[in-house]
């Protein structure tokens, strides 16, 4: 079965998400990549416009709506992501989030942290 690919890389957006209290007050930067498997099969390319796709445009303010409910784990908030996108457009197959905290409340630690969700 064909399919598309459709993706965000590189969204950087601000959340309330972590374990910590301060987490919740301070909030955090945080670098998103998503991959969102589309169905290609039913794609009508002579028609060419999105009635048999989904907008990178809907994509992104899905993540933002997504991304400003606090969660204490980056897990649940890539699972919410996951689980909306497949409800809310029928052609999504499946796919994955990336979520990383660009600076992660761990004393020491030069780095990033984050989780990969694959749906």
């Amino acid at each position: 079965m064909p399919e598309f690919e459709i993706q965000l890389r590189d969204v950087m957006l601000y959340g309330r998400h972590g374990v910590l209290p301060e987490e919740k007050v301070t909030g955090n930067q945080y670098r998103i990549n998503i991959r969102l498997r589309i169905d290609a099969a039913g794609y009508d390319a002579s028609k060419d416009d999105l009635s048999s796709t989904v907008s990178y445009a809907d994509v992104y303010e899905l993540l933002k709506e997504v991304m400003s409910v606090p969660a204490a784990l980056l897990e649940t908030v890539a699972v919410r992501f996951g689980r909306t996108a497949v409800m809310k457009w029928k052609i999504v197959k499946g796919g994955e989030i990336e979520i990383v905290k660009t600076v992660p409340p761990i004393p020491e630690m030069i780095g990033e942290a984050g989780v990969k969700y694959i749906f």
